[in-house]
């Protein structure tokens, strides 16, 4: 049943230049599907390009640039569709050198459903800020951004006090070796942080005052080979799924858990296992459908599908080995 759980199906069907395709972030936009990537020849390079492509009709549009600095490294777009207001973020950081430790997180903001954009604004100046994560709205009105420090490899957040203008930066969660925060607000307002991590678990991290204060990140039961994950929230089912590597040491696979509290996991549910590396999942809900997108060797995405029903009757509870 594991194998016929997901669909698979590439979103990259055709070359572009530069090859190296990274981490993607997808958003549901009206009934259609809108994904962002950058692409690059190697990481920081100056030759990146951020790209977007919308899933219409059965299928992908051709890739359109969406950002593009010649001469200054790009990475880490994060696509966001607002939950109160008919606008779209796309997040990603700039880079000034030739290393992430010179990022600086900028944003452009469309207000045609990802047809045109803003000019590029930059909503942090501390260099070495870097996005991966979808933002959040919080219970009090205020917006999220799960960060991270690169020199220090510390997740942080960024929360604007003026309705998405106006950041200041909070945390961090004092453990060092942790990157790429995802957040999600549990019913009783407490905010739960999950991390990638070098220590081949994920941690988490507690908020109890809207995420002005963390308290120290823990070691999950959850493995972690050092790679990225993406954390959602349900709401009409009061359920969490996480997409990952369930694996301390490899990328050879991409499993998804569920968890009805945020804390006690399922058994991991197979999307995905191979000879390659398999990474950067990004979960979408849409519809009955819950698509989990995941680079494949760095060269491709996958959009991997199946029906939200048939994966909650999975639901094992505990852990099976890494």
């Amino acid at each position: 049943m594991m194998k016929d759980l997901f669909t698979l199906s590439d979103v990259l069907q055709q070359e572009l230049y530069p090859p190296m395709h990274h981490s993607i972030s997808v958003d549901q936009v009206e009934n259609k599907v809108m994904a962002v990537w950058y692409s690059a020849s190697y990481e920081t390079a100056p030759d990146s390009v951020i790209y977007s492509s919308t899933f219409e009709n059965g299928k992908w549009s051709a890739p359109k640039t969406v950002v593009k600095l010649p001469g200054f490294g790009l990475g880490n777009p994060v696509l966001w569709k607002l939950p109160d207001k008919d606008e779209m973020w796309l997040l990603f950081v700039v880079l000034p050198e030739k290393s992430w430790k010179s990022a600086i997180i900028a944003r452009k903001i469309s207000r045609d459903k990802g047809k045109t954009w803003s000019d590029i604004e930059f909503i942090s100046e501390q260099r070495g800020l870097m996005t991966k994560s979808k933002p959040i709205k919080l219970s009090n009105g205020r917006y999220l951004i799960p960060i991270y420090d690169e020199k220090e490899w510390s997740p942080m957040a960024l929360i604007s006090e003026k309705d998405g203008n106006g950041w200041n930066l909070y945390g961090d969660t004092t453990v060092k070796g942790v990157i790429q925060p995802n957040v999600v607000e549990l019913d009783n307002g407490t905010l739960l942080m999950l991390s990638r991590t070098k220590m081949g678990r994920m941690y988490y991290s507690l908020s109890f005052n809207q995420g002005l204060s963390w308290i120290s990140s823990s070691k999950m039961d959850v493995p972690n080979p050092n790679s990225g994950i993406s954390l959602v929230k349900i709401e009409e089912k009061k359920i969490f799924l996480l997409a990952y590597n369930h694996s301390e040491f490899f990328r050879n696979r991409i499993d998804i858990s569920i968890s009805h509290d945020g804390f006690s996991w399922s058994k991991p549910i197979n999307v995905f296992r191979g000879n390659g590396e398999y990474s950067y999942p990004c979960i979408l809900v849409h519809s009955e459908n819950v698509h989990v997108f995941f680079t494949q060797n760095r060269v491709n995405f996958i959009d991997a599908c199946a029906n939200l029903n048939e994966i909650l009757k999975t639901d094992i509870r505990g852990e099976d080995d890494a």
